[in-house]
């Protein structure tokens, strides 16, 4: 008995002096690999990457200070923290699981020319699905990942549109807060909920955005609610303002929508409030407001203590090219204007988005009441 346990005396002592090793050895590892893979990443992915530093432990990554510049040295990603967390249970499952994604303090540049393609952000091609990963590895499927749970704290999106019948269109979307659940990669036939709050800046004001629901990254299935607060349309005008003597100067609009989609169909019923609209015109009271005359718009304001209120539902194909989300509500909108107005639809779509009288048939509502005249307005 004295032997046995002078032996497993033995065995202790050189368990726990390897287990120091081991350790060292790990933590010495763990040093270097976040030196060389700060490294390596900058270098492989360009003089116009880079990071200021990268901790790797056991079972968790942070990345601080991530950086993606254009060829012009603009700055168009930027993240302030990534964190990632793993679940190493699940290997015992051959599925790759992530905890958490955490990203703090985001910023994103989008650019569209005028043919409406991105221009920016440009990936390098190591980012890109299928992109150069070198060696047999390129050509071998990515194990599948699953993630339980991505966050966006603080996000800021600058969207630059110049695909617009007048001039650029600038979107500043600030305070991005975003909760994803139970999504993988590559994406799969299952639901995932969101959860998602913004405000937007605009020249008289902060407008807020919210939205959750559920969608099937993989099909675009999607069943969600979107709330929009006190969004200033003067920020937006280039999108419905053609040459005309008639300047909007003040707006908000709020709006309520409820999406689904199914096998690519849009269907999205929804509320839109025009409110405190202040016009600067020429002489008289002539031009157009959306296609509508600006002396109805007015004498409906006065009557409706300010506000106009209108319904709608946006519905079309998600998979033709030629379908446009922002178009298409224009449509429904001016449409609703119209209706409200007792004007006809023929021509009203037409002066909003130049799609011509057959363009506003298709819109799919028609306008009740067209050559009822004006009197019910002035009732």
């Amino acid at each position: 008995m004295a032997g046995a346990g002078k032996k497993l005396k033995v065995f202790l002592i050189v368990a726990a002096a390897l287990m120091l090793v081991l350790g060292g050895t790990v933590a010495v590892l763990v040093k270097y690999a976040n030196s060389m893979i700060k490294g390596q990443l900058e270098s492989r992915l360009g003089k116009n990457f880079s990071l200021d530093s990268i901790d790797l432990t056991w079972g968790h990554v942070e990345v601080v200070g991530i950086k993606l510049r254009n060829g012009e040295g603009k700055e168009v990603i930027k993240v302030g923290d990534l964190s990632v967390s793993a679940d190493f249970m699940g290997l015992l499952r051959k599925r790759y699981i992530i905890s958490s994604v955490t990203i703090k303090d985001p910023y994103l540049f989008v650019e569209i020319d005028k043919r409406g393609r991105i221009v920016n952000p440009v990936l390098p091609p190591e980012l890109l699905p299928g992109g150069p990963a070198g060696g047999k590895e390129a050509e071998q499927p990515a194990p599948p990942v699953f993630v339980k749970k991505i966050e966006v704290i603080n996000g800021s999106v600058d969207y630059l549109d110049r695909k617009t019948p007048a001039t650029p269109v600038l979107t500043e979307v600030r305070t991005i807060d975003f909760v994803m659940k139970d999504f993988s990669v590559p994406f799969a036939d299952t639901f995932s909920d969101y959860v998602l709050s913004a405000s937007i800046l605009g020249n008289h004001g902060t407008g807020t955005v919210k939205s959750k629901g559920r969608i099937k990254i993989k099909t675009k299935e999607t069943d969600l609610k979107v709330d929009v607060r006190k969004l200033d349309i003067t920020a937006f005008k280039p999108y419905f303002q053609k040459e005309s003597p008639v300047d909007i100067t003040k707006g908000l609009l709020d709006l309520t929508m409820d999406v689904t989609v199914k096998s690519g169909r849009l269907h999205a019923p929804g509320t839109v409030v025009l409110s405190d609209l202040q016009f600067r015109s020429g002489p008289g009271m002539g031009g157009k407001f959306m296609g509508m005359p600006l002396s109805l718009v007015v004498a409906l304001l006065k009557k409706s203590n300010n506000q106009i209120p209108l319904s709608f539902v946006m519905e079309g194909d998600l998979d033709n090219p030629k379908f446009d989300l922002r178009e298409n509500l224009m449509k429904r909108i001016s449409v609703a204007m119209a209706d409200k107005l007792g004007l006809p639809l023929k021509g009203i779509t037409e002066a909003v988005t130049g799609v011509g009288a057959k363009g506003a048939e298709e819109v799919g509502s028609s306008v009740k009441g067209v050559e009822k005249g004006l009197k019910k307005l002035f009732q």
